[in-house]
């Protein structure tokens, strides 16, 4: 008798793991098995490794021989990233050859000809005149394309260039070369050339997968929600990426299983797109060819030769108007898909039955009028007020004894289960402290932004920022309202501050008559569940905003993503207290329900109006939380995101 070798769950590798599976399989004779255990040991620990130099060749052909090599070395670094099984690895693969067109270069190649830029770039990115301008330059390129986005300092510097795409997974910009530099502990940000050597390249691309979170979706085999993770929203080089994927699994993982890596039975069915089908997207996204195919062309089969001869001529390929291995690879490079606008995906986190409102009215006041049938979801205008100032400008004795016992609020998601505010830790501050005080609060839009003490249901006194809306609305984090999930308890007692500016409050305070959270918040059956949902409002008492102003509020779009991102509020961790500070970044990662942006901020600062540091005045966000937790939480500080549907919803706030 002699039997096969079983498939081994979970990841057990090498020759031991395979030997003990044998063994309790009782599959194999004992002599078979000493015999066969014996054959694996003598081939060594390279037989068993889930990337060999081999693999990758037969994926990418073109690879150069230092990115391979970086790849085989990098097994320790694989199991660290949680890369252990084949689908995650097939996945991780495909996405580093769409980045960086089969390991060919992991520097954006940002040579462009004429032809090439006004075919992929639009035309409000680079105008005719710019494109010939700039053609064949690729400083000049890269500095005009990227100098003034992802934390680069302007296209008049060199910041495009030192910071343009680099690495196994292209990191762009300076503010991601500084955060990917300090996960990996390395100064990305001060020699960017770093990135762009093959070891140093891989670690960065590694540390991106990991803060991500990615391996889930890879589980999942959702090879769209790999590259909107990876890319963003629009899920630029989709196509490419679902090529690279069946290479990565046809020729070299999907046999791995026989060497002791995971069950086949463990993997999601692998049914594999179309490649002639995918090219042929490709081409027409490429605008090689046009979207009906040339059907309305007298001679389809001709206008299909000449326009691929035509693509294969403007990049320098021998014109064979067939697609040839040569234009497969070049359809396959970036440069086709980096620049192309295209819609962003959606991909849903949120339900809108609980972004509706609940209303909670306070102290015996009387409940709250119906909300406005249908509010709209044209953005709410800001407005500066007229600025008066308070007959006392002096914060109010019984409010500067309290708020001197007070401290800042954070949410249970943030702290953990049975943490407090006492003994928990906020990781806000990103990388160097570079926040500022904002020294004249009774200008526009400080004065709009206010400090607001309340008491906890716990009976402790807290504090957090807020912001004007309307005359007698503040838009802030539900978590400085309510403590959330379906057994949660309204906050009491609240007082609200305009334009605090230590022991001034130049425009008095006010009380609340009733608070209004999204549904979500106080639905959720856990913490963690409730986190998309933070948001709330606070409808006072008092008209203080025909002095103070309101800010605008607007939905902030997917393609949004690497927006600047300014944070203003009150902080607790600087002295004196009750001052503004604001922190600048950019939004890293849009969700359906969540945004994640890298401005610093501190315990206090939920509430705070997230907005563009060139439109302060419009919110687009409301800031909630610090890092914690795993994936996209761990990385970056976080807001709640003005959607479409819950502008309508602030409206409504706002209105009445």
């Amino acid at each position: 008798m002699t039997g096969t070798a079983p498939m081994i769950a979970g990841p057990h590798r090498g020759p031991e793991g395979i030997c003990r599976a044998w063994i309790a399989s009782r599959l194999l004779w004992p002599l078979l098995i000493l015999a066969a255990c014996g054959a694996l040991a003598a081939s060594g620990p390279a037989a068993a490794q889930l990337v060999t130099a081999d693999d990758v060749r037969r994926i990418a052909p073109q690879a150069r021989d230092e990115f391979v090599q970086a790849l085989v070395e990098a097994e320790a670094e694989f199991d660290a990233a949680g890369l252990t099984t084949r689908l995650r690895m097939a996945h991780f693969l495909a996405q580093v050859m769409t980045e960086t067109g089969g390991l060919a270069r992991i520097d954006e190649n940002m040579n462009y000809s004429a032809a090439t830029l006004l075919r992929v770039f639009s035309r409000r990115t680079v105008p005719r005149a710019k494109a010939y301008e700039i053609a064949g330059k690729p400083r000049e390129v890269a500095n005009w394309g990227y100098g003034h986005r992802l934390g680069n300092l302007g296209r008049h510097t060199d910041d495009g260039w030192n910071y343009r795409g680099s690495g196994f997974i292209q990191l762009t910009g300076r503010a991601n070369f500084r955060e990917r530099g300090r996960e990996v502990g390395l100064p990305l940000e001060e020699d960017p050339e770093l990135a762009r050597r093959a070891r140093e390249g891989l670690l960065a691309a590694l540390a991106y997968w990991k803060a991500r979170g990615i391996n889930e979706a890879a589980d999942r085999n959702d090879r769209l929600h790999v590259r909107v993770l990876v890319n963003g929203p629009a899920a630029h080089g989709y196509e490419q990426s679902v090529i690279w994927f069946n290479r990565a699994w046809t020729r070299a993982l999907r046999d791995k299983a026989t060497l002791g890596f995971e069950a086949s039975d463990d993997s999601p069915p692998m049914a594999l797109p179309d490649e002639e089908a995918l090219f042929e997207e490709i081409l027409r996204q490429s605008g090689v060819v046009p979207e009906d195919g040339f059907e309305s062309s007298e001679d389809p089969k001709a206008s299909r030769a000449k326009a691929i001869r035509d693509y294969q001529h403007e990049l320098g390929l021998p014109e064979t108007g067939v697609l040839d291995e040569a234009t497969r690879l070049s359809l396959l490079d970036p440069r086709e898909w980096r620049y192309r606008e295209r819609e962003a995906v959606d991909m849903p986190e949120t339900e809108p039955a609980l972004d509706r409102s609940v209303v909670f009215a306070l102290d015996g006041a009387a409940p709250a009028a119906a909300e406005a049938s249908d509010p709209g979801t044209e953005p709410l205008l800001p407005s500066r007020g007229t600025g008066s100032l308070a007959a006392d400008t002096n914060l109010a004795a019984d409010d500067r004894a309290t708020l001197g016992d007070a401290r800042a609020m954070h949410p249970t998601y943030e702290m953990g289960e049975g943490g407090t505010p006492e003994t928990f830790v906020p990781y806000a501050v990103i990388g160097i402290d570079d926040r500022r005080a904002i020294p004249d609060t009774t200008d526009f839009p400080a004065r709009a932004i206010v400090q607001i003490l309340f008491v906890t249901a716990s009976g402790v006194d807290r504090v957090c920022t807020g912001a004007m809306i309307s005359r007698d609305t503040v838009l802030t984090a539900a978590h400085c309202l309510h403590e959330g999930t379906q057994g949660g308890r309204l906050f009491r007692n609240f007082r609200v501050i305009p334009g605090r500016n230590v022991g001034a409050a130049p425009f008095g305070g006010c009380g609340a008559r009733d608070v209004r959270v999204l549904r979500g918040w106080v639905e959720a059956p856990t913490p963690d569940a409730g986190r998309t949902y933070d948001l709330g409002a606070l409808k006072l008492d008092c008209v203080v905003g025909e002095a103070t102003g309101w800010m605008g509020v607007r939905a902030i779009e997917n393609r949004e993503e690497g927006l600047a991102a300014s944070v203003q509020g009150y902080a607790s961790d600087r002295a004196p207290p009750g001052r503004q500070w604001v922190g600048e970044g950019d939004v890293r990662l849009l969700w359906a329900g969540k945004g994640f942006h890298t401005a610093d901020t501190y315990g206090g600062t939920s509430g705070s109006p997230v907005t563009d540091p060139d439109v302060p005045h419009t919110l687009f966000g409301i800031h909630t939380n610090g890092r914690h937790g795993s994936g996209a939480w761990a990385e970056h500080n976080a807001f709640t995101r003005i959607t479409p549907g819950r502008l309508a919803v602030v409206r409504g706030w706002a209105g009445r």
